[in-house]
């Protein structure tokens, strides 16, 4: 015999009553533990954003103090669940649901608040779009700090992992001025003139990333000059060593696309072997890096000549491939088809020149990122048609 049998019919109602207010309490306590967990996750993430950064909190005053009125509320609700251990007791306290439910509503403004500001701060400095939210929100609750900010610097920027701050005497504490760049390998370019963070952060971002591109197109043109006097001054390899190796990469390949339109134009003005005297010119540059490399030198300088080397192998095969097939019109595809660079005058207003990017009918400015002491593929046939993207 079962006990249910055994009960009255009043006792069986007591506890099928009983049944059904527990399954109605477990089930409150289900639902509000599941609120709770929430708020209070969207409370632990959003509490040192809009109570410990005072630059958001002066950026968004309005969120910033109902966040506060939130914070206070929430506090005051975790003593009072402190003192009765009860779970249950703890989720069936009288109005504790609607109280978690309009936290969490509250909660939801300010996040959205928040993302809107986010979204602001990408639109001024796009840059931003490539590091995740509380990355961000890092950077902008440091932003009086450019020394923190520069912590983060290798995320917007892929080839720069940190600039050179002016530390010492006469200085602030942060600093806030730099004369150089460094990137992820340790190679050091110095700016043109020092550059100091002034403004919100995202300000001085832009700034900086201009100062970025200035810095290497100002480098670029005094190494175009300074190579124009390989045969008479500096060889290249000795002149390399002047340069950070994305400059002395490029100008290397501005010297090689002048230097072959060069030889098409000697061989369209009678000279036979114009094409062939280029071809070795090329192979003994190749040899004077190879010479190099054989004997000790720092980590930065070999891998500079060795990237060096790598486009230099390529552009001698271009040479002997133009040698093989008597190419000796520059309109041919087998030049166009190369990725060449030039260096040209395209503002009369403005007496910097600027490197300019050609492949067979296509054309691009070169945007001057600085991509630091990094390495390149070797090209091969198969990988010929990537190599705009590698370079």
């Amino acid at each position: 015999m079962d006990l249910m049998t055994m009960m009255s019919s009043k006792d069986v109602e007591e506890f099928r009553d009983k049944v059904v207010h527990w399954q109605k309490t477990l089930k409150t306590v289900d639902q509000v533990i599941s609120i709770w967990m929430k708020v209070q996750r969207n409370w632990l993430k959003l509490e040192p954003i809009f109570m410990q950064s005072e630059d958001i909190r002066a950026q968004l005053p309005d969120i910033s103090k109902t966040f506060e009125k939130i914070d206070i509320e929430w506090k005051d609700m975790m003593r009072e669940a402190e003192d009765d251990k009860s779970v249950v007791n703890a989720c069936t306290f009288e109005g504790r649901e609607e109280m978690l439910n309009g936290f969490k509503t509250e909660i939801e403004i300010c996040e959205k608040a928040l993302d809107e500001y986010l979204q602001a701060k990408k639109k001024i400095f796009p840059r931003f779009y490539f590091v995740s939210d509380q990355a961000l929100l890092d950077i902008l609750s440091q932003g009086n700090n450019p020394e923190k900010v520069d912590e983060y610097l290798g995320d917007c920027f892929d080839g720069l992992k940190c600039i050179r701050f002016l530390r010492g005497a006469g200085q602030p504490v942060p600093a806030r001025s730099a004369d150089a760049m460094i990137s992820n390998e340790g190679e050091t370019v110095k700016f043109s003139e020092v550059f100091t963070c002034v403004g919100v952060v995202e300000s001085y971002l832009c700034d900086l990333e201009k100062m970025m591109i200035r810095t290497l197109r100002d480098i670029l043109e005094v190494a175009k000059g300074t190579a124009d006097l390989w045969e008479l001054e500096k060889t290249r390899d000795v002149w390399l060593e002047d340069y950070c190796a994305q400059i002395s990469l490029l100008a290397t390949q501005i010297m090689w696309t002048e230097e072959v339109q060069r030889a098409f134009e000697e061989l369209e003005g009678g000279t036979e072997n114009a094409m062939r005297d280029y071809f070795v010119v090329t192979v003994t540059r190749i040899k004077a890096l190879i010479d190099r490399v054989r004997h000790p030198m720092s980590r930065e300088l070999r891998d500079k000549i060795i990237t060096i080397i790598t486009i230099d192998v390529h552009e001698r095969d271009v040479v002997e491939e133009f040698i093989h097939k008597k190419i000796m019109d520059p309109g041919s595809f087998q030049w166009t088809k190369q990725l060449i660079f030039y260096l040209e005058q395209r503002n009369q207003k403005d007496d910097k020149k600027v490197c300019v990017t050609r492949i067979a009918d296509w054309e691009t400015f070169y945007s001057y990122e600085y991509v630091g002491n990094c390495g390149r593929l070797v090209i091969t046939p198969l990988t010929d048609r990537c190599y705009i993207t590698l370079t």
